[in-house]
């Protein structure tokens, strides 16, 4: 994921294990357009069917390619659930965790939230990902001149 989530832990009790799951949710039930000459999201429609919510441990669980696919044009809102389990109880890597059966905090912050696109809809969004992107390598001007912007 780019860019990023980074969050810092604190107030702990030392007798416990910790586990930090981030899942993605839609925001809304709408699926959207973006409009080149107002430079906004636009509804356009009832989203669709999402997926059954995802848990995924950080940061070595083994995913497949479908775990991770959202729908295009729809908005989503990560989340972080932070999970306290006895030391003498760990969760095994490969289990489905149902957050139900736990004693866990989530945390969601508004900030974070973001549409699903298969193609950035704004070229000045497209420049600025590709540079500050260290998987974008490819994409980069092979000069090494960074790209101005008139904003």
């Amino acid at each position: 994921m780019f860019p990023t989530m980074k969050l810092s832990v604190s107030g702990c009790d030392s007798d416990s294990l910790y586990y930090i799951l981030l899942d993605v949710v839609p925001v809304d039930n709408k699926r959207y357009r973006y409009i080149y000459n107002k430079s906004s999201w636009l509804t356009a429609g009832k989203a669709e069917p999402a997926p059954r919510n995802r848990l995924y441990m950080h940061p070595d669980s083994p995913f497949t390619g479908d775990q991770l696919i959202l729908n295009s044009m729809h908005k989503y809102q990560p989340r972080i659930h932070i999970v306290r389990r006895p030391r003498d109880s760990p969760i095994e890597q490969s289990l489905s965790i149902d957050l139900h059966n736990e004693q866990y905090k989530t945390f969601q912050f508004i900030e974070t939230q973001f549409m699903a696109v298969t193609a950035y809809q704004n070229q000045l969004i497209t420049k600025l990902k590709i540079e500050k992107n260290p998987f974008a390598k490819g994409f980069r001007d092979p000069s090494g001149r960074s790209p101005e912007y008139d904003l």
